[in-house]
């Protein structure tokens, strides 16, 4: 995917509410930006960082600015949560993903009769194959760590993908990681150990865990490699 949008440089101040930051332009000028995810955002969010940012000026928003880049130990990192889910929903209506060769039939947030929605059905050789996307932007030392806070909507979604396996369905639970500088994902036991303990139980139920990494080169993101993870 692509920002068609120029990219505007700045440099991060602070984040003071869970979807608003302050940043200062190259023009010494301070505003407000959206922020596109919801997440503690480990390791991105210090002051002084150097962001990019996309300006859409639209009616009703607060800001017209939205922070989507931000660099990281001298490389760059989308923290845009939305970005993978496009990446993903791209690779699907082309060449596929590990397991599924594209081009395949995606339909996106896909409501559950037991309530719950998840992010992708993909018809797939006659039958339906049920998707959720989740965005890592926390690496420590080689290792992306989900998730960064407790998230009991991410253990939901857990268990409604294994509530399909049990009724005979195919389902995967996607993370994407959005930097390139992870040679391994586990999940962050430390942070929300019922999470990790969701996802093991999920993948022990049948549940496909597939772990990409982008390739991140603002204005542009694709997904590079996949990733081995490890739920000990």
């Amino acid at each position: 995917m692509r920002y068609h949008t120029p990219l505007v440089p700045a440099r991060f101040l602070g984040r003071y509410k869970r979807f608003l930051a302050e940043v200062e332009l190259s023009t010494g000028c301070r505003q407000w930006v959206h922020v596109p995810n919801s997440g503690a955002l480990r390791g991105c969010a210090a002051p002084g960082m150097e962001v990019l940012l996309t300006q859409e000026a639209r009616p009703g928003r607060k800001t017209s600015f939205t922070w989507r880049f931000c660099r990281v130990d001298g490389q760059w990192v989308c923290i845009d949560t939305l970005a993978p889910n496009q990446v993903v929903a791209e690779n699907l209506a082309g060449v596929g993903l590990p397991g599924l060769p594209g081009p395949l039939a995606a339909r996106p947030e896909v409501s559950l009769p037991q309530g719950g929605r998840l992010d992708f059905v993909v018809s797939h050789d006659g039958r339906l194959l049920f998707l959720e996307v989740k965005s890592i932007t926390w690496v420590e030392e080689g290792v992306a760590l989900f998730p960064d806070g407790v998230t009991s909507r991410g253990r939901r979604h857990l268990q409604h993908l294994a509530a399909l396996v049990g009724q005979g369905y195919e389902a995967w639970q996607v993370f994407v990681v959005q930097r390139g500088d992870a040679h391994l994902f586990r999940p962050a036991v430390g942070v929300d150990p019922a999470y990790a303990r969701e996802l093991t139980r999920a993948a022990r139920s049948g549940v496909k865990i597939l772990v990409w990494q982008e390739s991140v080169n603002p204005p542009e993101i694709t997904l590079a490699s996949t990733l081995p993870f490890d739920l000990s």
